[in-house]
Order: structure tokens, then sequence, then C-alpha cells
């Protein structure tokens, strides 16, 4: 979905009170290029050097009336929004791999809702062909499909992407593992010598595939790799060892469905990446 985001200095002056009062310091606020889907997105520096990562949704706006749109809400409900993803967030924070940024507060005021992580002093990995961060990308997935999957209500693969397979592949998108669901280059930080899965706003349930499946599409996408290279990648994960051709075969067809689907809705972005999308998903056919 479409989010406007605002500024920092957007927001209205008692929520940046507020914010001040919970640090109880000064700071220095920087709006983030990513965060697509945040309604804010902030780096607080703190006078130590410390950092504080702040992300925040506006409250629920009116559910609007049906316009046609092509997905069953299903699991989510119809009036699920940008709020139930934070608070999803939060929910599932606790359970995710040491790496993660660990949510430091939550608060409300004015309208608005801000989640608070601790500072990450990194990049975004960079995923072209050659770049030093790829071989890191295989260990933090690694890291998420050895998370015990956590005692939360979340949604399966089939939840996600069940509308746009074909019903007789349902057993083989089946699956227990945690999974984060969009690795895409401004979810990944590299610190050092390690990166890092962040904004864990659409965890899911399911095979241990998946995340590296979504990984290699991305490489299409945003790093110009080849399918074919994308694939040799994919395959160091783990968790690309319990994948069946024509589980991989559904999913990457599903996937591709799903940003057409979104490019021809107006999804911001979503016409850039439905071409690698339907790339990725033939190179399965």
């Amino acid at each position: 979905m479409n989010i406007d985001r605002v500024a920092w200095t957007g927001l209205p002056v008692e929520v940046r009170g507020a914010v001040a009062r919970r640090l109880g310091v000064e700071f220095v606020a920087a709006d983030t290029p990513a965060g697509a889907n945040c309604g804010v997105s902030a780096v607080l520096t703190l006078p130590d050097g410390h950092t504080v990562f702040v992300k925040g949704q506006r409250d629920r706006d009116p559910v609007p009336a049906a316009d046609g749109a092509h997905q069953d809400p299903g699991w989510w409900g119809p009036t699920w929004g940008p709020l139930d993803e934070l608070a999803q967030e939060e929910r599932v924070n606790p359970f995710l791999p040491a790496s993660a940024p660990r949510v430091l507060w939550r608060l409300a005021a004015a309208g608005w809702h801000l989640l608070a992580f601790e500072g990450i002093d990194g990049r975004h990995a960079d995923y072209a062909p050659g770049s030093p961060d790829l071989p890191l990308v295989p260990a933090a997935l690694a890291d998420v499909a050895r998370c015990p999957t956590p005692g939360l209500s979340l949604p399966t693969a089939w939840d996600r992407w069940g509308y746009w397979c074909d019903p007789a592949d349902e057993p083989f998108l089946a699956g227990a593992c945690l999974m984060h669901t969009d690795p895409a280059a401004c979810n990944v930080l590299v610190d050092g010598a390690r990166a890092r899965l962040v904004d864990w706003a659409w965890p899911a349930r399911g095979p241990a595939w998946i995340d590296p499946a979504l990984w290699g599409m991305r490489l299409v996408s945003a790093g110009g790799h080849t399918p074919e290279q994308a694939r040799a990648w994919a395959a160091r994960t783990p968790g690309w060892r319990t994948a069946t051709p024509r589980g991989v075969r559904a999913f990457t067809r599903a996937e591709a469905r799903r940003w057409e689907e979104d490019a021809a809705d107006g999804v911001r972005g979503a016409a850039e990446i439905a071409p690698a999308a339907r790339a990725w998903a033939e190179v399965w056919a």
C-alpha cells in the first residue's frame, strides 16, 4: 500500500515533545530514506553518540468501502492496516535472532504511534554482482530459519501467497519456520562483518526456502543479477536444501503475479519490480 510520509519536523509538536520526555536528553533527528511503508521514519542521535531508530504510523483511518480489491482479506481481516503491522512488529521482536535490533519503547500521542528500536551503526546492503555484502546475507537468513517459531498468531505462507496459487499447490508452501518475507536491500543492514535483517512488519510462518527465494528475486530486481546468478546465491542458504521444484515454481509464479497486480493498481515501486519477479519465476518454469 502507498503511505504518505512526513518528515520528523512535520510531526505534531505534542509527538516530538513526548519523544523528548521519553528520552530525557537532547537529540538530533534525521529522516531516513528507507521505510516506504512508514508514516515517519527517523534516526535520533543522542549526545553520547548512541542512536535510536523510530518508525511510526498515524491512528487507524476509517475503513473505506469495498472497491473491488483483488485479494480476500483472509487472515488479516478487513480492517488490517499499517497500525496493525506496527503492533505485529512489536509482538514478534522478542523472538527474533540476536542480530535483530530490539524494541526499546512505544508511545502514542496526538494521533501517532511510534515504535523505537536500538540503533545500528550500519548501512544498507549492496546487492550488485561482486559486492562483498552478498556472502553475508545467507548467514542472516540462516539465523532466521533457526529461530524457534514464536507462539504468536502469524499468517502462513499460504495466507500470504495462496491467492495467486493453484489450490493444489498448498501443501508445497507448508512449513513451520519463521519468515521475514521482505529481504530487500533496504531491510538488510551491514554492520561490520555481518548482515542484519530489519523491518519485521510482515513476519509469517512457512518453509525455510521462501526467504531465500524472495532474496533471489531481489537480487534480480535491485542487484542487476541474471536469474541464473540469483539462483546460485539462493542455493547458498541452508533453507534452500528443503526446497522442491514444484514448490519454488508455484511460489515464484505467485510472487510475480502479486507484483504485476500491484503494478496495475499503482502501488509505488511495483512497476519496476514486476518484470524482475516475472523473470525470476520464468527461470523455474
